[in-house]
């Protein structure tokens, strides 16, 4: 199984097979670049994406929940 630190010394061609391979939960917005959040084993992802020059820029692998925090402004609650 793939851990935070075998992510982590992997090529960026690597890492984004990795990551397509793990679970999509969350994108935001940051400085004109998409971030998209995955999950990947039993860490967490972000993949920062220009849209302009269509291409991934880097990589951010974190365990955290602390790193979570701006996505929390996107989700929705239904309170009836």
């Amino acid at each position: 199984m793939l851990t935070f630190y075998d992510f982590n010394a992997l090529s960026d061609a690597e890492k984004a097979d990795a990551v397509w391979q793990g679970t999509f939960l969350a994108d935001r917005e940051e400085n004109g670049l998409a971030v998209q959040l995955y999950t990947v084993n039993s860490f967490y992802v972000e993949v920062f994406y220009d849209q302009l020059e269509n291409k991934l820029v880097r990589f951010h692998a974190f365990s955290s929940k602390n790193f979570l925090v701006p996505y929390l402004a996107h989700i929705k609650f239904n309170v009836s």
